[in-house]
């Protein structure tokens, strides 16, 4: 009956998160500044706001040096649990360098846990010791019987669904056929080649079955997986496009590197879904946090998703938009002149936020989920593919003021 999924929430073609891991973050001031000249177009210590969707990482027992729940001040923290409330902290970033026995976990989870919204991206950090992956990021978290054991109260009650490994990629779209495009550059020649023969080898690897580089055969953005105690999780994976390879460039003072017009056109081209792989903690200076290129790289992604061409959003968002889109199922019924689509998933509430299917008389559709009724229901005027189309709504996040 005329009836598909649109890839992405009308009328995006690519959708983007910054996952950024909060590794040397100086103070709380440029923690927090940072989301304001993110979220917001207001007027910021780094500079002219952009106003993007990005959300940022947190952990607890780290170095002096490092912003930390446990390092900050009350003040501090009680802006933590806002950003939490309101979407824009979405990942753990481990428990920190520090926190090493089952005590010193339950209680960092327990003080985080406090608030309705829940974090539910999980990011390895380093050697961390509560990282999940024993591999590459070498960590005992879902080691059971280990002291830094907590897969059980973590990962298996399902409070953490979507964990990250330690994989990267250089390819800029995932969700997509592999492309190398956007990692040749000409002014680094040398060194683009070499990072796109050493992707084009772990793709080859991991079609000869090497367990490793197997998500890069896909070039999926996340995959089903079990960690080493048997927790059933979705892993994902992340890129870094930078000519260098994906641990270079990774931070604020290499960003303009990496959002480049030629990356986001291949993304957009590639019609690709990718979670970027950086730091944006690790800044020019305390002093000065951002320099001109680090505003202009982000006002250009600005562009794209002004131009609908990119949605930009976080990690925690994307990732529950893409598991939603993979796994729907739905039929269709003909009432009288009505077409009403019954669309089955596991995943509700906003994850099913900018759901979009073509349909051939949006204003004669109706679409029900798991036999309820959406009511709210926006009707979209014909895209590139000459089709209307009808969304669920995608509700943009609000960041809240910081309050003293």
């Amino acid at each position: 009956m005329d009836v598909s999924l649109r890839k992405y929430p009308y009328p995006y073609s690519a959708m983007l998160a910054i996952c950024s891991d909060l590794d040397e973050t100086p103070n709380k001031d440029i923690y927090f500044e940072t989301a304001r000249y993110l979220n917001t177009t207001e007027e910021t210590l780094l500079g002219k706001g952009v106003g993007l969707e990005v959300g940022n990482t947190i952990y607890f027992d780290m170095p002096e040096h490092n912003f930390s729940y446990t390092n900050t001040d009350d003040d501090g923290r009680e802006k933590i649990h806002q950003l939490i409330q309101s979407g824009h902290i979405d990942c753990f970033h481990s428990f920190g360098d520090f926190v090493n026995s089952r005590t010193r976990i339950e209680e960092c989870w327990s003080e985080i846990q406090r608030g309705p919204r829940k974090i539910e991206v999980w990011v390895d950090h380093a050697q961390a010791p509560t990282n999940l992956d024993d591999d590459i990021m070498e960590g005992s978290g879902a080691v059971n019987g280990s002291k830094a054991f907590h897969a059980d109260m973590t990962v298996q009650t399902g409070a953490l669904p979507f964990i990250w490994k330690g994989r990267v990629t250089s390819i800029v779209a995932q969700n997509s056929s592999r492309c190398y495009a956007a990692i040749l550059n000409k002014k680094n020649i040398l060194k683009s080649t070499k990072t796109i023969l050493l992707e084009f080898i772990k793709g080859w690897l991991a079609r000869l079955g090497n367990v490793k580089y197997a998500m890069h055969k896909e070039n999926k953005v996340i995959r089903k997986t079990r960690l080493i105690d048997g927790s059933s999780v979705y892993e994902f994976m992340r890129c870094n496009p930078s000519c260098g390879g994906v641990s270079s460039n990774d931070k604020a003072r290499g960003i303009h590197h990496v959002l480049t017009k030629k990356v986001l056109d291949t993304l957009v081209k590639q019609e690709g879904a990718s979670v970027l792989y950086s730091h944006l903690g690790k800044v020019f200076s305390v002093d000065e946090p951002f320099k001109d290129e680090t505003r202009q790289a982000f006002e250009l992604l600005a562009e794209y998703q002004q131009k609908k061409k990119i949605l930009t959003t976080t990690t925690r968002r994307l990732l529950g938009y893409i598991r939603t889109y993979e796994a729907l199922t739905y039929i269709i019924k003909r009432v009288n002149d009505e077409t009403h689509i019954y669309l089955s998933t596991d995943f509700v509430g906003e994850d099913l936020q900018g759901l979009t299917l073509y349909v051939k008389q949006p204003q004669k559709t109706k679409l029900y989920v798991n036999n309820q009724l959406i009511n709210e229901i926006v009707i979209n005027p014909p895209d590139t593919t000459k089709k209307p189309s009808i969304s669920v709504p995608w509700i943009s996040l609000s960041l809240p003021k910081l309050s003293k």
